[in-house]
């Protein structure tokens, strides 16, 4: 199976630790959550004041090994006399919970959940013997997650050939594809478009299947359904004239005229603008006589978006093209032209 992962002294990665396993120094504590500190028993408390004196704002704390372990990120590192190992680790508080396996979600998915598994464990663990103890602790996550033993057995197996054997030269040969020649006889590339297809089960799977088979210049990227827009929503709505990102569409009451705009302010400050006499919309309600007569409440919202600015500008466009607004003034909306391009 080839030779156990490198252990992490031989690859450098603890060389820091050398006086630990010399003289009267032993792996004491953490701190700045991520970072491990070699020193003395007798200047541990001395330390941990001189540190604490950096700024009144921050406070360190300490966390000494037990038993000669000291967790550390996603590992565990273990001190036995003079020599150092580690191996994977997961917080007392760790519930397990993974994406189920019978979860809506593409199979790729699930995959990976497996293979970073393997990944994880085999980064942390400095020997075969706990890497191999390590990968029985997540053959149980997987269960209790209701994923086969058939199934992940073949992923795990696949996983661990391709990091202690990498095959680059097959790698190479599958991914070398044939370009399309143009009528001079010079090879042409084909730019790829990313397409969305919101993932249905298998029937997704397969079409995407079928678009590859196909040879079509896309790149399908499933995506997944999030249960929110499935649950209504516990937070309460904001309120209309606080609302922001929005195209809105604004009708005269008398002549039925409207007005179509994007704002990234709230509307009641984009109505303030608005009624300005310097305003299109201003103007358009004083010579109708109906200033008085409308607020903001009148602005009716017809898209949002959070995506910024350009991207509402085209929703602008689009709600523009359909009202064709004539208290618009601006000339640049009627020239504006959208343009879908596949």
């Amino acid at each position: 199976m080839g030779s156990p992962p490198a252990p992490l002294l031989a690859n450098g990665w603890l060389s820091k630790f050398d006086p630990l396993i010399k003289g009267d120094a032993t792996i004491y504590f953490r701190y700045m959550d991520d970072i491990v500190r070699n020193i003395k028993r007798t200047r541990i408390d001395e330390k941990l004041a001189e540190i604490n004196l950096l700024h009144e704002n921050l406070k360190f704390t300490i966390e000494k090994e037990i038993d000669g372990k000291l967790p550390f990120l996603d590992m565990l590192l273990m001190r036995n006399e003079k020599t150092l190992s580690s191996s994977w680790y997961n917080k007392p508080t760790d519930t397990g919970l993974i994406m189920n396996y019978h979860a809506l979600a593409p199979k790729r998915y699930k995959r990976s959940v497996m293979a970073g598994f393997v990944h994880r464990i085999y980064r942390a663990c400095s020997s075969w013997a706990l890497f191999h103890e390590s990968l029985e602790k997540a053959k149980k996550i997987l269960e209790r997650n209701q994923y086969p033993p058939p199934y992940y057995n073949s992923i795990i197996h696949d996983t661990i050939y391709k990091i202690v054997e990498p095959s680059t030269t097959e790698t190479e040969t599958s991914n070398v594809e044939e370009k399309p020649i143009d009528k001079d006889g010079e090879e042409t590339e084909v730019p790829k478009k990313m397409i969305f297809i919101q993932y249905r089960g298998k029937v997704t799977e397969d079409y995407c299947r079928a678009l590859k088979k196909s040879e079509a210049p896309v790149n399908p990227i499933q995506t997944l359904r999030k249960l929110r827009t499935v649950l209504p929503s516990l937070k309460k709505s904001v309120e209309h004239k606080v609302r922001s990102g929005v195209v809105y569409k604004f009708d005269c009451p008398r002549c039925k005229s409207c007005y179509v705009g994007w704002t990234e302010d709230h509307i009641c400050t984009r109505w303030m603008d608005h009624k300005k006499p310097s305003r299109a919309v201003g103007k358009h309600l004083r010579n109708c006589g109906v200033l008085e007569q409308v607020s903001c409440e009148d602005m009716k919202v017809l898209a949002s978006t959070t995506r910024g600015e350009q991207y509402g500008m085209t929703l602008e466009a689009i709600w523009q093209q359909k009202y064709l607004p004539t208290i618009n003034t601006k000339e640049e909306y009627k020239s504006r032209t959208l343009t879908i391009v596949l």
